[in-house]
């Protein structure tokens, strides 16, 4: 059994996973200052949508993911072969960014595959181990997560330029919405990952965790303006470069960066477990390496080496997310609400 802080530890570091790269330039190059306000709109819509997940953990108790869909018999089977693709496509999403990421900043002249492999082993490892570990690790590295984040949003307060934040409502309301769209998408959808788990409740570490989004997308676009802000890739890491600790303490931003490296990990690490609860129990080690490293091998020779599908997974991600949340989520909460009448 996981704890109540560690499920609240993993799904903090899940609704962050997917701004890393994606989130925070898309929704900046759609809605430029108006960004602060999808996020705040997209966080009460995702409170809603997170409401559904919770019933659904309320409603399917102490039986797995697993059982539930055996349960639903065919339609349980393509819900799983979703799920399962839907697992690798997150998979694949965090490798290639956490490279990109990486060579972009860290090792500019390290081959990708070199930065990732023992990633994908350590992944793994803690797979066989089981969720206990990953949820322990999220238990831990919270603290240091909030710190960090802490640290990063006052050092930043003294470089706002409130002129880069005004006028607001100038966005076409289309692209308003869509970036509110993105942003709901973006922060739900990783929720699916918890279905592994049994009986959380994910909203208080939903709001915290967008709390922090909304906090570092109003200085991104205080700080660097939404003009320079939609043309970067990663300008959350960015405006951490204008970090200054009593005037002298420089260059802390690789420091500070370790909270989006934390969110990653263990968004990975959910996604490798949640495809390993998803396949046969025959020989599931095997299959689950052997799909790992697939994965692996796609993300760095037909994605992390292309930068036109860097591009695709940019666009597509958000849309992809929201459409695999609308096919699952409504049968699996219709199923676990009727099996619980049954069962009362």
């Amino acid at each position: 059994m996981t704890s109540k802080f560690e499920n609240f530890s993993v799904h903090y570091f899940l609704t962050r996973a997917l701004f890393l790269g994606i989130g925070f330039s898309a929704i900046i190059g759609l809605s430029k200052q108006d960004s602060i306000l999808a996020f705040s709109l997209g966080t009460f819509l995702g409170v809603f949508l997170i409401f559904l997940l919770n019933k659904i953990q309320k409603f399917k108790g102490e039986r797995t993911l697993n059982e539930v869909l055996k349960e639903m018999k065919g339609f349980g089977f393509f819900l799983r072969v979703l799920l399962l693709l839907y697992g690798i496509v997150l998979l694949s999403e965090g490798l290639t960014f956490i490279q990109l990421f990486a060579s972009s900043f860290f090792l500019i002249k390290t081959p990708i595959w070199f930065i990732s492999l023992p990633l994908v082993l350590l992944l793994i490892r803690i797979s066989k181990n089981g969720i206990i570990t990953t949820f322990r690790v999220a238990a831990c590295l919270l603290p240091i997560s909030v710190i960090l984040t802490l640290l990063s949003l006052m050092a930043l307060c003294g470089y706002i330029d409130m002129g880069n934040v005004s006028p607001l409502l100038i966005t076409p309301p289309l692209n308003f919405l869509k970036s509110v769209f993105y942003y709901t998408s973006l922060s739900v959808s990783p929720s699916i990952l918890m279905l592994v788990t049994a009986k959380s409740n994910n909203t208080w570490s939903y709001l915290f965790g967008s709390f922090t989004l909304i906090a570092k997308m109003f200085l991104i676009i205080a700080i660097v303006g939404p003009l320079l802000a939609s043309i970067y890739r990663f300008p959350e890491y960015i405006i951490l470069k204008e970090i200054k600790l009593l005037n002298f303490i420089e260059k802390i931003e690789n420091i500070v960066a370790l909270s989006w490296i934390f969110d990653i990990f263990i968004y990975l690490s959910m996604a490798s477990i949640f495809i390993k609860e998803l396949l046969p129990k025959k020989k599931k080690n095997l299959i689950h390496s052997i799909l790992m490293f697939i994965t692996f091998f796609t993300s760095v020779l037909f994605i992390g080496k292309f930068y036109t599908n860097e591009l695709r997974i940019y666009y597509f991600l958000p849309i992809f997310t929201a459409i695999i949340f609308i096919i699952i989520i409504p049968p699996l909460f219709i199923h676990t609400f009727k099996k619980r009448l049954v069962t009362k």
